[in-house]
């Protein structure tokens, strides 16, 4: 707009005809060449036309004002030809001036923009938090902005004309960007590239996201390449650390029930592919819960850890192995042979698990039951085969645990019908179905009674009575054993009590408590506040233990036994002799009588080999400063061969059969110290 303004103005004034001198000079030999024509204009001519020489004096006069006249006309004209021009150089100048201005102005908004733009690019590109740079198209680096110093190490002096390729790229990423200069060549972008991965000065990797932009020249070719890249290092730590917490334990590492659900139906498919078996393995540690409440979480956390090391080593060959709760894992085993392969791999694992772990100078046998489901035979599906496998596992712990079983169709009416026995005991603790049977402990010199062992009793409403080993094991496992514990405690306690207010107050009441309820916590506590309650004495009370209480939970037993006798109360071991435990147990533990179990009397007759076994027994407790009582016994015989052996106590059906409160009540009111055989 400028440039066309200048040519119009240049046109219009045609500079050469504006100079000082020579428009004066023009002017002048135009009026020169006037008046010499005028002067020599002939008169005659004038003379001619008037006709009359007495007028000649008017002739001249005439001819004087023509000349005014035309050279008037004359220079008026010249004149104003020459202040037109003037006044359309003016005006033309005029509005260039301003077109000129108005370009200026425009010149100078763009400058102060573009000023801005390059202030505002600067800040971008130094304070930025993004690592932006700018290469030519060999790779080499250009620019380096501050940020992108900070994340990478790299001073920008130091890696000015280097190849960021060889410098920040790991050999694997390499080939990934070959083909990125020329794509970028072609004048396209790149936009959230993702996964690119960097390697640092130190060597730290760097994840990021990329956006890459051509630099064209004045001829709008690729000459150079920018790069803004997000540095997603911590995102990404932070999205595998959910991962983690998703799909795998915390405390182990080992996979979750999740992944586990996941990759089972990867390896489901890839078996009906290839026609191959799998075998499901669903382990349950026994009694873990023994190791938290006796040692605390800490040592319960390293028992997992210790145990996901054995799995993990036995774990190999395309198998899946996942925590699924605490105490419960589970192993896919990949293209097993048949099943005593399976065997022969859940006996392997069974035996690792037994071998002995050792914390604070303490050595624990651990077990475990494993319930096995086969692909495709118990299921084609992974909800199938795991509901059999747990069910299979459920199986071989309702028979004592420390084993494995594989599935059969018959236990899922066995799951069913301990289903129906756990509600059935809830409703039972709900309507106290539940009561006490006393069986009468003797003295075994005078006959008399000495006390009385509780003896739990469910008299079901419609199926009528039903023995304490047909719910007992469940209720330990579903942990419904703490509430029926409770129970028997405030019923034993309050039948002491009315014991008491008729006048029995030195016999003994012995109370069953198993190990979960010993080694729980809290025991100590609850018995304290029900001697307040029913105002009794703790020396009237008498705890029951079994060997097994304690086995692999020895300073937890000791702790909470120890409680007990500290409040006065006396403690019995019940089944002596049948267990596992040493005489350096025994000595730790801090009881008082032991029980001799019954299969020792059952046999026994005079001049037998039991009846050697039952004195050697009685004189080993008696060696240990303890009373004994012997179980079992139905026969007169029995009772004079335990009596010739210096037996303390006994109990069985000769003496005395258990029976419920009332008639217990009326046997003691024959006599105070009641002498059972007369």
């Amino acid at each position: 707009m400028v440039r066309a303004g200048k040519r119009d103005l240049k046109d219009l004034l045609n500079l050469k005809d504006l100079l000082p001198k020579k428009e004066a000079l023009r002017t002048s030999i135009i009026y020169f060449i006037l008046s010499f024509i005028w002067i020599q204009f002939p008169d005659e001519f004038f003379y001619k036309i008037i006709g009359n020489t007495s007028k000649y004096k008017d002739i001249q006069k005439y001819k004087g004002w023509t000349f005014i006249f035309l050279t008037t006309v004359l220079i008026y004209f010249s004149i104003y030809e020459r202040l037109k021009k003037v006044k359309d150089m003016g005006i033309a100048l005029h509005k260039s001036m301003e077109e000129l201005s108005a370009t200026t102005e425009g010149l100078l908004t763009t400058q102060e923009k573009l000023n801005r733009e390059q202030i505002l690019s600067e800040n971008i590109f130094k304070n930025s938090t993004l690592i932006i740079f700018t290469w030519n198209l060999d790779g080499s680096i250009i620019s380096f902005n501050p940020y992108g110093e900070k994340v990478t190490g790299y001073k920008e002096e130091e890696i000015i004309g280097e190849s960021w390729i060889d410098l920040f790229l790991y050999e694997d990423e390499k080939p990934k960007v070959k083909g990125l200069v020329e794509y970028l060549k072609s004048g396209r972008s790149i936009k959230n590239s993702i996964g690119d991965v960097w390697r640092s000065k130190d060597n730290r990797i760097i994840e990021l996201i990329w956006t890459d932009s051509p630099i064209y020249d004045e001829d709008g070719n690729v000459t150079q390449i920018i790069s803004f890249g997000t540095d997603i290092t911590d995102h990404k730590k932070l999205l595998r650390r959910l991962n983690e917490l998703a799909y795998y334990d915390t405390l182990t590492g080992l996979p979750n029930r999740i992944m586990l659900k996941n990759e089972a139906g990867k390896l489901i498919k890839d078996a009906k592919l290839n026609n191959i078996r799998l075998g499901f393995l669903y382990i349950d540690i026994d009694n873990f819960t023994q190791i938290n409440d006796t040692l605390g979480h800490d040592a319960g956390d390293d028992f997992l850890i210790h145990l996901a090391k054995i799995l993990k080593e036995e774990n190999k060959d395309g198998n899946i192995l996942a925590k699924l709760s605490e105490d419960e894992y589970a192993i896919i085993l990949y293209n097993v042979e048949d099943r005593d392969d399976i065997i022969r791999k859940t006996e392997y694992i069974l035996k690792e698990i037994r071998k002995p772990w050792c914390i604070d100078k303490e050595e624990f046998i651990i077990s475990a039951s494993i319930g096995i489901s086969i692909f495709p035979h118990n299921g084609d599906n992974y909800s199938d085969l795991m509901r059999s496998a747990n069910m299979a596992m459920y199986n071989i712990k309702s028979k004592g645990k420390n084993g494995y079983a594989f599935y059969e169709a018959e236990m899922g009416k066995r799951i069913a019908d301990n289903t129906f026995m756990i509600n059935q005991v809830r409703r039972a603790i709900e309507e106290e179905q539940f009561t006490l049977h006393y069986q009468p402990v003797i003295n075994m010199e005078d006959n008399t009674i000495y006390g009385a062992e509780c003896l739990i009793r469910w008299y079901h409403p419609e199926k009528g009575y039903i023995p304490p080993m047909d719910y007992i094991p469940l209720i330990e496992e579903t942990g419904q054993i703490f509430d029926v514990t409770s129970l028997i405690l405030k019923m034993a306690f309050n039948q002491k009590k009315l014991l008491n207010e008729k006048g029995y107050s030195y016999l003994k009441l012995s109370v069953n408590i198993s190990n979960k309820s010993l080694i729980k916590g809290g025991l100590d506590n609850e018995i304290v506040k029900l001697l307040e309650e029913y105002k009794i004495k703790p020396e009237e009370i008498t705890i029951e233990i079994t060997e097994t209480s304690f086995m692999g939970n020895l300073e937890g037993c000791i702790y909470t036994l120890t409680k007990l006798e500290e409040l006065g109360i006396e403690i019995a071991l019940d089944d002596f002799g049948t267990g596992y435990s040493s005489l350096a147990q025994l000595k730790r533990l801090p009881i008082h009588n032991v029980k001799m179990d019954q299969e020792f009397i059952k046999t026994m007759k005079k001049n037998s080999e039991e009846e050697v076994v039952v004195k050697s027994i009685i004189e080993l407790a008696h060696t240990l400063g303890l009373k004994i009582i012997a179980e079992g016994i139905e026969t007169k015989e029995q009772q004079e061969i335990l009596l010739e052996s210096k037996c303390d106590l006994g109990q069985g059906y000769y003496l005395g059969k258990p029976m419920n409160a009332e008639s217990f009540q009326n046997m003691l009111m024959m006599n105070k110290r009641v002498n059972i055989n007369e």
